[in-house]
């Protein structure tokens, strides 16, 4: 007990001591003394600096702190060093992941131009990050475990900081431009929810489909090819990239008719050409019509259109509707892609198609890549007589492979044909 007492009494005469030499050298010690120690509660305070004041004056006063002050000090002391090293890091980009309007997730990366490194935050503490190594293990941790509540789908929001990495030099932005690519990238391919995000491409019936300006369409093959929609005004649609930073040589810019010619391209299937210049697609159980490139003056198929309403509209000539409805619909007068079949020492190709009312196969020579007219098909059976010298390699190749069905034929009965 009595050597407690000694070693508060020299703590108390420590600290008199050195509160003393501070009233002198530290006017702001001074002033908190004299003005704020006695007025201001403890648990109010929030600047380091008057914690330890206040520390210092205690200490002189009985020798010990408490608990509550111990730990506040502590507090303030992690929460200094935060700012410290958040001070010395540039910011690059953020990323979000939501589920419709809920953020699951938020991420931040940073790069400290003295270390030379990168860093990663998840959370912040008084609006400061709390930074941590960029490492894949860690990014691949908190993004793998995330799940969607109320569907089967995830997407993420992106934004790159061009303005506050600009004073970097050259090489180190193109590094940090091409780390937060890679970032995106790999949080995609982490979390199979934010694969499910896709919007699946519509045919353009009608008006344009009302496009999510979050979820992704996929214009192209591959990950580079994942754009989300960003302005979908009247006359002008804007898409730009979802797994990279969009800049003016990866944004796309489409007219209205460009933009439904893309979303026919990617949703409609083409299945055959007929004999009057009208080209057959499919998507789903639905069947599309599309006037071919080499037939002008149908302006009601410039673009694909359902069938139904083909059959409706009343800008239809009265002769290419009786011509779909008798030859395509009545007698499916068309053929479907089956086989092409290379021919050895040449540059030409067989190609083989089927005719979907009769099931018969028909042939045709494309030479050095010239696409062969419709009238240029012929039965197979004529192959022989006609190609000899091709009827070998049709043979051996029919032979070495299965027979292919035509593209629909699976599906011929579910196919829903309205007049």
């Amino acid at each position: 007990m009595k050597s407690y007492r000694t070693i508060r009494n020299f703590v108390k005469l420590f600290h008199r001591v050195k509160n003393l030499v501070s009233q002198f050298l530290d006017p702001d010690f001074s002033t908190f003394k004299e003005f704020e120690f006695k007025a201001v509660p403890t648990d109010q305070l929030n600047d380091l600096r008057k914690l330890r004041y206040v520390r210092d004056l205690k200490l002189a006063e009985s020798g010990f702190i408490n608990t509550a002050l111990k730990e506040q000090l502590a507090l303030l002391k992690s929460e200094n060093r935060l700012f410290q090293k958040d001070r010395n890091i540039t910011p690059v980009g953020r990323i979000s992941i939501h589920e419709n309007e809920n953020k699951l997730m938020k991420l931040l990366l940073g790069y400290h131009k003295i270390e030379n490194r990168t860093y990663i935050s998840f959370t912040h503490v008084n609006n400061c990050p709390v930074w941590h190594n960029n490492t894949i293990s860690l990014l691949k941790e908190r993004v793998q475990h995330l799940y969607p509540s109320r569907s089967d789908h995830l997407f993420m929001k992106h934004r790159y900081f061009q303005r506050d990495v600009d004073h970097l030099d050259m090489q180190t932005k193109n590094r940090l431009l091409h780390l937060f690519n890679d970032t995106l990238r790999n949080m995609y391919s982490y979390n199979r929810h934010l694969q499910n995000g896709i919007r699946p491409m519509v045919p353009p019936v009608g008006k344009l489909p009302k496009l999510s300006k979050t979820l992704p369409i996929q214009v192209e093959q591959g990950l580079d090819g994942l754009f989300v929609p960003a302005t979908l005004g009247k006359n002008v649609v804007v898409l730009v990239p979802y797994l990279k930073v969009a800049n003016e040589k990866n944004r796309l810019y489409l007219s209205v008719g460009e933009f439904r010619t893309l979303l026919g391209q990617k949703s409609i299937t083409f299945l055959a050409e007929t004999k009057y210049g009208v080209s057959l697609g499919i998507h789903g159980n639905r069947l599309f019509l599309k006037a071919t490139d080499s037939v002008g003056g149908i302006d009601v198929l410039k673009q694909w259109t359902l069938l139904d309403d083909f059959l409706e509209s009343k800008n239809v000539p009265k002769r290419l509707k009786y011509e779909v409805v008798k030859n395509l619909i009545e007698k499916k007068d068309y053929l479907i892609d089956v086989d092409k079949i290379p021919l050895r020492q040449t540059n030409d190709t067989l190609l083989l198609k089927k005719h979907y009312g009769s099931g018969k196969t028909y042939f045709a020579l494309s030479k050095n890549g010239k696409k062969p007219e419709l009238k240029e098909y012929r039965p197979i059976a004529n192959l022989k007589s006609k190609h000899p010298e091709y009827y070998h390699s049709y043979r051996e190749y029919m032979n070495r492979t299965n027979v292919l069905e035509p593209l629909g034929t699976k599906k011929k009965r579910q196919i829903k044909i309205s007049i």
